[in-house]
């Protein structure tokens, strides 16, 4: 399995408290242990938001579609309507949003997956997908014959504006979805992806609103705005910022 060296740094549970120092991540192992909270904290916790408006058959095929990434070593991240639940507003969605790294490796696994009798490929053509052009392809999309629900998975990172970098990763959240440990990417990865992938017509207005909202205190800015210059994004990225400020102060002073 694939290991990413990171620098040895502390890291911070989903309350902001102080967990082990990082080690080298293996993905699909823990990223760390989480240090017990103090007794008679009851602090909000500020992920609270565990998708109890997703539904159980999505949440099911994503939790198994997640053991499959594990098994076979696939690096991946969440993205679309999960994130949200724990970053801004929790909302309705019926399908599931990954975004993986392949390596051959990784191709050949996802090639079997997505063999496997439970899955429907609806985009591309099942006669195209081939481990070999898996690395070409853009992106996935499968039925999960079991439960019924769509799962979309984007083979190029660089669409949807994730970095599956050592910044990127070092950011990476654990949290527990369904009973699964299932990783998130950061707030200000999020926040990069919404604004590089945006859809008129969609959520992809509210999903953006709600986490910069939420979030905007405990966002790390320079990592932030360093990713959205990269992306080109700084001119929509400073829209959003401002209008969420002005927000804010208009709640502060009422």
């Amino acid at each position: 399995m694939t290991s990413y060296k990171k620098k040895p740094q502390k890291t911070y549970d989903s309350r902001r408290k102080i967990r082990v120092k990082a080690r080298p991540l293996k993905w699909g192992q823990s990223i760390s242990k989480d240090v017990a909270p103090n007794k008679g904290d009851n602090r909000k916790d500020r992920y609270s938001r565990r998708g109890e408006l997703i539904p159980p058959s999505t949440r099911k095929t994503a939790v198994d579609l997640v053991r499959e990434f594990k098994k076979h070593g696939i690096m991946y991240v969440m993205a679309g309507a999960i994130p949200v639940q724990y970053y801004g507003r929790e909302r309705l969605s019926r399908d599931a949003d990954f975004v993986v790294s392949l390596d051959e490796r990784g191709s050949e696994g996802l090639l079997k997956i997505l063999k496997k009798s439970r899955y429907n490929i609806i985009y591309p053509k099942s006669d195209k997908i081939k481990s070999r052009n898996l690395l070409n392809l853009g992106m996935v999309k499968i039925r999960d014959m079991e439960t019924g629900s769509l799962a979309d998975i984007i083979l190029r990172p660089s669409d949807t504006g994730f970095k599956f970098d050592e910044d990127s990763l070092r950011r990476v959240r654990k949290v527990i979805f369904d009973g699964e440990e299932i990783l998130l990417p950061s707030p200000e990865d999020y926040i990069i992806m919404k604004l590089k992938t945006r859809r008129p017509g969609t959520h992809d207005f509210e999903d953006i609103i709600s986490t910069l909202s939420a979030q905007f205190n405990s966002l790390d800015w320079q990592y932030l705005n360093k990713r959205a210059e990269e992306e080109r994004l700084t001119s929509l990225l400073n829209y959003y910022r401002d209008a969420v400020k002005r927000k804010l102060e208009r709640t502060e002073e009422s």
